[in-house]
């Protein structure tokens, strides 16, 4: 248990389009056994994935590895990608798949062609799961992230 690791995605949209910062997450917890998430979240669950990522409090602040987590909105101003990371569900998801990204360079989305980095990374890769909600617990500081 929390041994995987993952490359997060986190999506932001500036003046040059949008860019992919990915966030390689070590010693997390991914779960991709479809019936065990069909115990946990019911028969109609569309999610394929749980992640488990362990977080540490430190001064009001939850850090994962070296970054610091910050809600969607907060993350996405100008210049804290670099050192922040965020998980956001929704139309403008974050994605994560199973592996080690090269590096942790932006990358443009434009570079993939008209369908963008996301659907590139779907094509070329298997265990690719665009984030579909977030929980926080503080008890046994984690995240809880499902994807399809």
């Amino acid at each position: 248990m929390y041994n995987d690791t993952v490359t997060l995605f986190c999506r932001c949209e500036n003046e040059s389009g949008i860019q992919w910062y990915p966030k390689i997450l070590h010693n997390v917890n991914l779960n991709i056994d479809k019936s065990t998430i069909v115990a946990k979240y019911g028969a109609e669950s569309k999610d394929n994935a749980v992640l488990n990522v362990r977080y540490r409090n430190v001064d009001g602040k939850k850090i994962i590895g070296d970054k610091e987590y910050l809600l969607p909105k907060e993350c996405r101003i100008e210049g804290k990608f670099d050192s922040t990371l965020t998980f956001s569900s929704g139309q403008k998801f974050d994605f994560f798949y199973v592996g080690t990204w090269e590096n942790e360079d932006p990358v443009q989305d434009d570079d993939y062609g008209i369908d963008g980095f996301y659907d590139y990374m779907n094509r070329k890769y298997d265990l690719v799961f665009a984030v579909t909600s977030v929980a926080t617990y503080s008890v046994i500081p984690h995240f809880e992230i499902t994807g399809k």
